[in-house]
Parts: C-alpha cells; sequence; structure tokens
C-alpha cells in the first residue's frame, strides 16, 4: 500500500516530463487480487510516446544498451524495487485476453483523492496467492520477464516436441589475455560496438564460452555475421554451426536451423556489470527426424 500511495502521490506532485506522459495505471497480480503476502506489486502503465521518449527508444534499440523506459521507471517508483511496472501495452491487451484482471486504479484527470480511495478499497484475501505464471520451466526462473511469452511458448513446444534440449547457464567474462582480438580482421569486426556496450560484453562472452567447448570459430554466427577468421578470409565458406544471439532475433528459426547443427547461445538481458545469463539450446532426441 505505502509503495502504490507513494506512487500516486508523485503523478499528482509531477507534471514534468516523464511523469507528464503517464495518461492510466492498472494494478494486477497477487497484490490487486487481495493477497496478504505479494512479493511485489505488478503495475500496468499507458504512456504517451512523445519525440523525446521516442528518441530514447530508439536509441536503446540501436546501440542495445540501457532501458529507455528508465526515466519513467524511476519517475514513478521512485528508489523502490517493490513495483514491477510494465508499460508496453500490447503485452497488458495480451494479459487481459488471457483472463488477468487489470484494476483500474488512475487516469489523467482524476483526482489524488480518487485514486487512492481506489487503493485503498481492496480487500485481503487469504486465499488470494500468486498469480499464475503461464509458459514457465526451471530454466525460465528469474529471466521471465526478459523473455516474451510468445517466446516462451515455443521454446517449450519445441522442447516438448524433442526437436530442442533448453538449458541455462552463466557465461564468464573475457580474460584480458584472450586471443579473440589479436587480429586487425577481428578487431574490425567488434567495432560496431562501442567499448563499453553491453552487446559487446555478451558477444565476447558468448565466443568465450563455446571456445570452451571447443567450437570453431569458422562455424559459429555472431550476431547475424559471420567471424572474419583467417579460413573464411582465405575463401572457406560453410554453414554456421552455432549462434549468438540477444533480444530474440529470429527466434522462430531455432527449430530449423538448431535441429541440423549444433546449438543456439541466446544471451538474455545483456548488462554491464550484472551475470551474464544465456540460454542454450541444442538439438534433441528428435532433431534428426525433424530434418528428414
Amino acid at each position: 500500500m505505502e509503495l502504490v500511495e507513494g506512487m500516486l502521490h508523485r503523478i499528482d506532485d509531477g507534471q514534468d516530463w516523464p511523469l507528464s506522459l503517464v495518461r492510466q495505471i492498472w494494478l494486477f497480480g497477487s497484490f490487486a487480487r487481495g493477497a496478504p503476502e505479494p512479493h511485489d506489486v505488478d503495475v500496468a502503465v499507458r504512456f504517451e510516446r512523445d519525440e523525446q521518449m521516442t528518441h530514447l527508444i530508439v536509441q536503446s534499440l540501436l546501440s542495445g544498451r540501457g532501458n529507455p523506459y528508465a526515466p519513467l521507471r524511476r519517475a514513478l517508483a521512485g528508489t523502490s524495487r517493490g513495483l514491477q511496472l510494465q508499460f508496453d501495452d500490447s503485452t497488458r491487451e495480451q494479459l487481459e485476453a488471457e483472463g488477468t484482471k487489470m484494476l483500474p486504479l488512475w487516469q489523467q484527470g482524476d483526482s489524488l483523492t480518487r485514486a487512492l480511495a481506489a487503493l485503498h478499497a481492496i480487500t485481503e484475501d487469504p486465499n488470494a496467492g500468486r498469480a499464475e505464471r503461464h509458459d514457465m520451466i526451471a530454466a525460465f526462473e528469474g529471466l521471465d520477464q526478459h523473455i516474451p511469452r510468445p517466446v516462451r511458448a515455443d521454446l517449450i513446444e519445441w522442447q516438448q516436441q524433442e526437436l530442442i534440449t533448453v538449458s541455462r547457464i552463466t557465461l564468464p567474462d573475457t580474460p584480458q589475455d584472450s586471443d579473440l582480438l589479436t587480429t586487425p580482421h577481428m578487431r574490425g569486426a567488434f567495432r560496431r560496438w562501442n567499448q563499453d556496450s553491453p552487446l559487446r560484453r555478451a558477444a565476447l562472452a558468448g565466443l568465450t564460452h563455446l571456445q570452451s567447448l571447443q567450437v570453431e570459430l569458422d562455424d559459429i554466427d555472431l550476431a547475424g555475421q559471420r567471424l572474419p577468421t583467417p579460413r573464411r578470409l582465405a575463401g572457406h565458406r560453410s554453414e554456421p554451426r552455432w549462434w549468438i544471439n540477444w533480444k530474440w532475433q529470429g527466434h522462430q528459426s531455432i527449430p530449423y536451423r538448431v535441429t541440423g547443427a549444433a546449438g543456439w547461445l541466446e544471451v538474455v538481458q545483456p548488462t554491464c556489470t550484472r551475470p551474464l545469463n544465456a540460454l542454450v539450446l541444442q538439438p534433441g532426441p528428435k532433431a534428426a527426424a525433424f530434418r528428414a
């Protein structure tokens, strides 16, 4: 209650950007249903995408750095981590279509008194447990907010069909004495990312992991590009056997690629400093039959 009250007071007090973009707020999940001990508070936010916000979103997509919604999250939640904010309209609409109850809390023009009344109208229900999480397996635990639900559903289906296996690892950082960037061509291949880019860190960590498995650099597709190895520069051509990827680009091709090769390494939410979590997707027991 205190966390949501604080958010409502900030909305009521703040007319500057980015709070001025907020148009509507809903509560959902276990707190909205009255669970006595919710893990956190799920909040859906509809906001206007003005020129400044659009610029942030585009820059984030192009650079792979940061969260474009971070300023809005800070303005709404302050320093609290107990509010789980959902900014994507399509995700909210999908949740509603699946039966998730959205409790209207505030919309533009509402008074603080009215919003607080809606909040305090939530009554405690001892039978309201945590909301069921759909399309979940152990490998997704703690990462599910960074894996779109349609992607989770596809991966689970392909695993149940035994086309792929899904496991999870934490990637090691690339050591300072790594030979990955010793040649000018390899250094050039990494110029598409800034030195401090989380994508560059993820790329190097992914390559380091595959090298530890004795995977040849010739056989790797790194974020949509083949590596300029000596053999490839000399004219050698072959199909990739491993893919290093993030943001689930082209995930629909996973069963077609993985079942005929060695694996797909998906770095989930690349970051500059926090541990790099990755899902490893490899051929399942029925991969050969799928290719046939």
